[in-house]
């Protein structure tokens, strides 16, 4: 494919003239993967799933959020779960060079390296190795602690194309609150310039609670990243995690309704906003998995019921579960875990007081859709 029919198919796409941009310089460096990125509205138009692959190999983390949605994965709860964890083997690198594979074969492309907080481990190096920065589109998650100029540059160099850094609240002292980490709002300013500096894409993350679409802050920051050329990631904030001890949190309507009003005006986006000319509605499966530690595989960040674990089953096939399950697989205009009440109240009542997560196949969901007869 020439440059120019490359530009031709990613305008058709009804990409904005910044992303077009973009994937015209990725094409002359990695050709490769800015051919499968470009070819994913072709495979939905065919019926097939292009999910962006979270890859979530170790939780440790320097923070601890009040919103936490991984806070019953981490590390630090391993006394509670040891015999658990046991027998679920831990994700090793083999494991992340068999995933690529199998989603490069899929046509998959994208891969965002999350947490815990991804830049404290230690063998951070290798998982963008073993994922393979010449096949995939690589993203990591960062609470922009350690981002500086030299860590970034550091990440640029070994293949990681785009920094997803989050951020709380537009106003200090009430990001470091949140975060429970004085001076964390500081250092998030720094990491922005620094991965602006490094020429990594960037987009800002935040939790939306409930009330906060209606303030100033809110705006101040949707605002501000259209202003410094970048987008700004919300992710409504859902009764998992340590939110489940802080149900105020959770959004109602009306916040959506104001986020997609927001959207008009600022670079702003959501789970489900429709993007590059396709709406998906809820991502579950469609747009997005996370594969955690032991292997499980998610249909969304915030649903604690696996659909199958990698070490037994493969991608393909976990992929085609997913999408026959009645829950996950047709298309649906709300969040299934942040607005579907009866399906809330069956997360909450299955996960409740289990001491590791995500409840594994056929104890949540399964090909008999269980769920459906307990409610």
């Amino acid at each position: 494919m020439s440059s120019q029919e490359h530009i031709t198919l990613l305008a058709e796409n009804n990409l904005t003239e910044s992303e077009i941009k973009k994937r015209s310089g990725l094409a002359s460096r990695k050709p490769y993967i800015a051919k499968k990125l470009a070819n994913i509205s072709s495979m939905e138009e065919r019926g097939e799933i292009s999910p962006i692959i979270r890859i979530e190999k170790s939780y440790l983390c320097n923070f601890q959020c009040t919103h936490c949605s991984a806070e019953y994965y981490m590390d630090r709860h391993l006394e509670k779960v040891l015999k658990v964890k046991e027998d679920r083997k831990q994700m090793t690198m083999d494991d992340v060079r068999d995933l690529s594979k199998q989603a490069d074969e899929l046509g998959l492309a994208r891969f965002v390296i999350t947490g815990g907080e991804p830049l404290v481990m230690r063998d951070f190096d290798a998982v963008v190795e073993a994922i393979d920065p010449e096949k995939h589109y690589i993203i990591s998650d960062t609470n922009g602690w350690f981002l500086d100029d030299k860590k970034a540059k550091h990440l640029k160099s070994i293949g990681v194309e785009k920094i997803q850094l989050s951020l709380d609240s537009f106003v200090e002292e009430e990001h470091d609150a949140f975060r429970n980490k004085p001076h964390s709002y500081k250092k998030v300013m720094r990491a922005v310039d620094a991965a602006l500096n490094a020429d990594l894409n960037l987009i800002l993350s935040t939790v939306l609670v409930k009330g906060r679409a209606k303030k100033k802050e809110f705006e101040d920051m949707c605002k501000y990243v259209t202003d410094k050329g970048f987008g700004l990631y919300v992710s409504y904030a859902k009764p998992v995690g340590s939110c489940t001890d802080h149900p105020e949190f959770v959004i109602d309507k009306e916040d959506a309704d104001i986020l997609r009003e927001l959207e008009k005006k600022y670079n702003v986006f959501s789970h489900m906003t429709p993007s590059y000319g396709s709406f998906k509605g809820c991502i579950t499966v469609k747009g997005i998995i996370t594969v955690t530690s032991t292997n499980e595989v998610t249909p969304c960040p915030y649903i604690d019921f696996s659909i199958g674990n990698l070490r037994e089953t493969g991608l393909k096939e976990i992929l085609a579960r997913g999408m026959r399950n009645p829950w996950l697989g047709p298309h649906r205009p709300d969040c299934l875990i942040g607005e579907d009440k009866k399906f809330i109240d069956l997360h909450t009542k299955k996960t409740a007081f289990r001491t590791h997560l995500p409840l594994p196949w056929g104890e949540g969901f399964s090909d008999n859709d269980s769920l459906t007869d307990e409610l």
